[in-house]
């Protein structure tokens, strides 16, 4: 199939999900059973995406790549048997994906896990504990709310030490008074057969809002205008001992550990229906030198290895409406340097996007398209090549 043809595809793909988002304007509530005091809520959300990517198929590799998978697709449970005690369990399928962030894979992998399940103890706003498996409390970007971002997806390279998620303990609460909120925790880390020693993995992070607060546990790419926001934030994360240089010989033990930080603005035109939305981050994660080892773990190299970088976006979310929904384009800029990355030392990336989220309902009904462009400066193999990628994707939210 030619080139022309694939994004002559990606567009029809969607032209339908905007026909579908427009003939379901408003998404159903979730289930609700019980009262205030006890009760389950049940909710479906999902992410159907379609690529085209300018390499990665054929013989040669170089040719053009299409893939339709769910990027995300997942069956929420919130139960709460009092006012201050609760769970959350999600259940998520992520289907059959060939184009991957960097790669084009060969095999297509798929999956279905329980995302997350943890315990909810809200003693007051100054003082709550949740336990079990949930989101690492590191960087702002991992701790937004996928189905409520900024653009089209999560930074691809925001990630550190066990991903996204992991199984410990965290404390956290709102200080009113200075408008700011802490978040300590104590999880598992590292813990495979490549690790020096069963160590846990510490976290800590502060955020002061200047304008109106954001109290809850996880955060917003964008309001939409309701809210004025200008909260600045950071983290820092450790693990003694977390991987060896040389996994071979189990010799070289490193130390972990990364800080962060971000800003977020969003100012209101007309509140409720236009507003400018910023974000930026920094990031530098370290395995205190693991990739100059004869046999890394590969914990400590790859994409969510040894690397610094920062990111910036920008949206404006148009004041008219079109049909039944609102226009939000949007403009994203990265750069990260990665340690060993595809086996090519000292790596950079700098990866540009821009794109437009036609949003109904909010973000229950959410259509996008993002146009990206993914430079590496070494282009020494065929893992990095510099590509262009096309996406599309239907959010729905029940």
């Amino acid at each position: 199939m030619k080139a022309a043809q694939i994004k002559v595809l990606v567009l029809a793909l969607f032209a339908a999900m905007l026909f579908l988002a427009a003939g379901n304007a408003y998404a159903l509530p979730p289930i609700v059973i019980g009262n205030e005091g006890a009760f389950l809520k049940m909710a479906l959300q999902g992410q159907l995406y379609g690529v085209w990517r300018d390499t990665g198929s054929g013989a040669s590799k170089q040719g053009d790549s299409t893939d339709l998978f769910f990027r995300r697709n997942r069956l929420t449970f919130w139960m709460h048997g009092t006012s201050r005690y609760g769970a959350i369990v999600q259940l998520e399928y992520v289907g059959e994906r060939n184009v991957d962030d960097l790669i084009v894979n060969d095999v297509p992998g798929s999956s279905f896990s329980v995302l997350d399940a943890y315990f909810m103890a809200d003693f007051s706003n100054e003082f709550r504990v949740y336990a079990g498996k949930q989101k690492i409390q590191l960087t702002r970007e991992n701790l937004e709310d996928c189905f409520v971002p900024l653009s089209l997806d999560r930074s691809l390279f925001i990630y550190t030490l066990k991903h996204s998620r992991d199984t410990g303990v965290v404390v956290w609460g709102n200080l009113p008074n200075i408008k700011s909120q802490y978040r300590v925790e104590v999880s598992k880390g590292n813990d495979d057969n490549n690790s020096p020693q069963s160590s846990l993995m510490y976290t800590a992070r502060f955020h002061v809002s200047l304008w109106d607060p954001e109290y809850a546990y996880g955060y917003k790419g964008t309001y939409l205008g309701k809210k004025k926001v200008l909260t600045f934030g950071a983290g820092a994360q450790f693990e003694p001992d977390a991987v060896y240089d040389n996994t071979v010989t189990h010799t070289g033990a490193k130390t972990y550990y990364a800080w962060t930080a971000d800003a977020f603005m969003e100012y209101p035109l007309a509140k409720g229906t236009s507003a400018v939305t910023l974000s930026a981050a920094y990031l530098d994660e370290s395995f205190n030198g693991a990739y100059r080892g004869s046999n890394p773990d590969p914990n400590s190299v790859g994409q969510d290895g040894e690397k610094n970088g920062w990111y910036v976006k920008a949206a404006y979310l148009l004041p008219r409406r079109l049909g039944p929904g609102q226009v939000q384009p949007f403009v994203r800029y990265e750069q990260w340097k990665y340690a060993d990355l595809f086996n090519v030392f000292d790596q950079r990336i700098d990866w540009t996007g821009a794109g437009v989220n036609y949003l109904i309902d909010g973000q229950n009904l959410r259509v996008t398209v993002q146009y990206s462009r993914t430079d590496f400066n070494k282009e020494v193999n065929p893992q990095s090549k510099s590509f262009n990628t096309v996406t599309a994707m239907l959010q729905y939210r029940f």
